[in-house]
């Protein structure tokens, strides 16, 4: 493989098999680009090889002729693996004869090797592998000449040309059995006389353009007496003698035959497909009609089912709500007294009181008198006082000391019953809850700090304690905790007694029980606004329902129309193929008469599309000889001017009327 570019390489290849070989070698080892210009490509191998490349990322650009041969191979899977193929379509004489690959921008193989599987193996060809920087940059140059003017004129690559035979195929979908069928037969009569009349050796023709132009020198000024020789050939070929006559008249008498038959068949077969697909229409209607009715009779019985139970039920708890609301609007009535709950509880609440006050007192009386009563008895030598937390003396004792002692008491123990009744003078919870809790913790626990220490005074003042009272002391003497507990436990059980004891009352008084009873009624009138509310839930439900049901009774009307309908439409379109029948076959025959009309008469029309192919193929071996003998730009020059000697020669038949009336130029 020729790899540097420093260095000049440039080797000429003789021999088809080295010539195919050294092209697979090249491509196989394409890293990034391949330009091909080819007018014949068919060779399978070389193109699984491009594919493959294009399947690896490779850039491949491919321009190839617009000719029959190259519609072998699928070209349009280059397009899906993101190429670029295009077709150039012949003008003129203008066939794309280019026979060169540009590979990676690095190396060139030009010469007048075909990409065909004839050119590998019964061709004798050549072709020039070179690096010359020179000479690779002008190929690029022509491959992109090529291109742009291909964009100029307005040519469309592959894959355009391969959406507009789509386009064709649905147009041909659009005309009626009748016209296809006619359309066709004259096809095949076209291709018919246009294979027997025009029929040459292809091969033989471009062997003479290549001798031709090996015998001149590629002299384009001898090319126009070689088209003449050409056109001669091509006159007398068209030329149809009785034998020829013959064989035609006959093979359009069997394709009439069988144009009609097939004709015959495709409107039998479009009949039956027809009348099945009328079948499957009607059973498909009938379907749908009952299915329409199944979903009416399905909504339907939703509907009552909402109507009958889910708003009936809504309804019912509206009236019970009523019911409730009517009887707590009633006027209150007194309930009856409960003495057995009332009596435990007065009796409770006294003597919790009666408890309270007593032990209150005789904490009342250690706090202010006991200390110093017991001085003074100590001092007269009389019986000393109690040393404990509970004195039933302490009422008399207070008494004695006048009317101050007992205003005091009775102000001492006031204040932690308050606390535990505070309840009378206000019901918010924010101020009861905090004062009950300062009544029993810190009022009780004050008490029972001071009562503990007045009796640890007396002790000490009695020498039975030789300690000075402290502060810490108090949480391990047994009377200050004697002291909380019995007075905290005792204002506890009051709060419970004295709630009960109010409840009591307040069931029985008029203005709560109104009260009460407003709330309630409040309560069931929202219960009744939601239930009111799911209640319009409902019919808007229904009437979403109902109105799908309106829907579904228009679809059922429609479709009992359409099926009604059917039985026309078959009849219609058997109608229509009678008739196609009829007329299609009388086309038929009269398209044959007037061929073998031509054929008879010697006036059979031949398009000048099979002259320009078979200049074509001259020129094919023409340029194959230039290529051959001359360096690539003189080849090319020399193609260019074999070519505008060709255009000018049709130019000139022309112009001047030379052409044969039965070619037809348009």
């Amino acid at each position: 493989m020729i790899t540097s570019q420093h260095s000049l390489e440039q080797e000429v290849l003789q021999d088809n098999k080295e010539i195919f070989a050294r092209l697979v070698k090249e491509l196989e080892g394409a890293d990034f680009e391949l330009l091909i210009a080819t007018a014949w490509f068919t060779d399978e191998e070389l193109f699984d090889i491009v594919k493959s490349k294009a399947a690896q990322r490779v850039s491949v650009k491919l321009i190839i002729a617009d000719n029959q041969e190259n519609r072998k191979l699928p070209f349009d899977e280059l397009v899906a693996l993101g190429a670029s193929v295009t077709k150039i379509k012949g003008a003129g004489y203008g066939n794309m004869n280019q026979k060169f690959c540009v590979i990676d921008k690095r190396i060139a193989m030009h010469g007048s090797y075909n990409w065909s599987v004839n050119a590998r193996k019964n061709n004798h060809e050549s072709i020039i592998v070179t690096n010359h920087t020179e000479t690779v940059a002008s190929l690029i140059d022509t491959f992109n000449d090529i291109e742009n003017k291909i964009t100029s004129q307005g040519e469309q690559p592959i894959e355009d040309n391969i959406q507009t035979d789509k386009s064709e195929v649905l147009k041909l979908e659009k005309h009626t059995a009748k016209e296809h069928a006619v359309s066709e037969f004259t096809k095949v009569l076209d291709s018919m006389i246009a294979a027997e009349i025009g029929n040459f050796d292809r091969s033989m023709l471009s062997k003479q353009g290549y001798e031709r132009s090996k015998f001149n020198n590629g002299d384009h000024q001898v090319l126009t007496k070689a088209l003449d020789t050409v056109y001669s050939v091509f006159i007398n070929d068209i030329d149809v003698v009785e034998d020829k006559k013959r064989r035609l008249l006959t093979k359009i008498d069997e394709q009439e035959i069988k144009s009609i038959n097939a004709f015959q068949e495709s409107l039998a077969l479009q009949l039956q497909s027809a009348e099945v697909e009328s079948e499957n229409e009607i059973l498909n209607a009938k379907n749908k009609l009952i299915n329409l009715k199944s979903d009416v009779e399905k909504n339907s019985q939703i509907i009552d089912g909402i109507k009958n139970t889910k708003i009936e039920f809504h309804q019912n708890i509206i009236g019970e709500i009523k019911d409730k609301i009517r009887h707590a609007k009633r006027e209150f009535i007194s309930p009856k007294f409960k003495w057995y709950e009332f009596i435990p509880v007065l009796t409770a609440n006294i003597c919790l009181i009666i408890y309270l006050f007593i032990f209150y007192s005789s904490a009342c009386y250690i706090l202010l008198f006991a200390v110093e009563d017991s001085k003074i008895a100590m001092q007269s030598g009389l019986e000393s006082i109690p040393m404990e937390i509970f004195n039933p003396k302490a009422i008399n004792l207070t008494i004695e000391k006048g009317g101050s002692g007992i205003l005091f008491i009775f102000l001492f123990v006031s204040i932690p019953i308050f606390c535990a009744l505070i309840k009378l003078f206000t019901k918010n919870n924010w101020i009861v809850v905090p004062m009950f809790l300062v009544g029993i913790l810190l009022i009780d626990t004050a008490i029972a700090y001071k009562v503990s220490s007045a009796i640890h005074q007396m002790k000490f003042d009695s020498g039975d304690s030789n300690e000075v009272w402290r502060v810490e002391m108090a949480f391990s003497d047994p009377n200050f905790y004697l002291v909380f507990l019995l007075g905290g436990f005792g204002l506890l059980m009051l709060k419970f007694a004295f709630d009960k004891l109010m409840s009591i009352f307040d069931e029985r008084n008029p203005d709560i029980a109104s009260l009460r009873s407003n709330v309630l009624v409040d309560q069931m009138g929202e219960d009744i606004s939601l239930e009111e509310a799911k209640i319009v839930l409902l019919k808007e439900e229904i009437q979403s329902i109902e109105s799908v049901n309106i829907g579904l009774d228009a679809q059922f009307k429609i479709n009992e129309v359409y099926l009604s309908t059917l039985p026309n439409k078959l009849n219609l379109i058997k109608e229509l193929k009678k008739t196609d029948l009829i007329t299609g076959k009388q086309h038929i025959s009269d398209i044959a008469t007037i061929y073998k009309s031509h054929v008879q008469n010697d006036n059979i029309p031949i398009s000048i599309d099979s002259l320009r192919d078979r200049i074509n193929i001259f020129l094919e071996g023409w340029n194959d000889f230039l290529h051959e003998r001359y360096s690539i730009p003189l080849a090319m020059e020399k193609s260019r001017e074999a070519f505008d000697t060709a255009v000018s020669w049709q130019t000139e038949k022309m112009k001047n009327s030379y052409i044969d009336k039965r070619v037809q130029i348009s």
